[in-house]
């Protein structure tokens, strides 16, 4: 994959491998059961569980959830319904979901996201593609305004 991205990749032995001292951590499994462990999560790290789309499914252990500082979703109403990550962590208790805050709102500075370097975030999305599509737009129209990142080919051609 180095070669074929032509930016440096390394595989892990374990999921647990791969989290340990990430800065950002994605998920896009159809695990049932957590594969990220929040002991293995690092101080300000950023994850982005997308997978696990059902009441009864996860990737991210009590203890992921629990280190989260600041918890967004692409809709809370949604994410009551379907993300397993939350509503098995959340064990029933109202209270837990007062805290998770809508992407939209803190896309548009309605609200907070991270206010300090430490904090474990996460973003659980439940796949509205039409606003994954519009922040996606948004902040790659700001990286190249401000001359940031690289471009990377969509695929390789073998």
């Amino acid at each position: 994959m180095t070669k074929r991205l032509g930016v440096p990749v390394t595989a892990a032995a374990s999921a647990s491998a791969a989290v340990r001292g990430a800065d950002i951590v994605c998920t896009a499994t159809t695990a049932s059961q957590p594969i990220v462990s929040g002991a293995d999560l690092s101080n300000g790290a950023h994850i982005n569980a997308i997978g696990a789309n059902h009441a009864h499914k996860r990737e991210l252990d009590d203890e992921a959830v629990a280190s989260a500082d600041v918890i967004v979703a692409d809709s809370v109403e949604q994410s009551r319904q379907e993300a397993g990550d939350l509503i098995i962590a959340f064990k029933g208790d109202e209270v837990c979901w007062t805290g998770v805050k809508k992407l939209s709102d803190v896309v548009a500075a309605k609200t907070s996201g991270r206010t300090s370097a430490g904090e474990v975030t996460l973003f659980k999305s439940n796949g509205i593609a039409s606003w994954d599509l519009a922040v996606a737009m948004k902040v790659y129209a700001l990286a190249r305004e401000k001359g940031l990142g690289r471009e990377l080919p969509l695929w390789a051609e073998s």
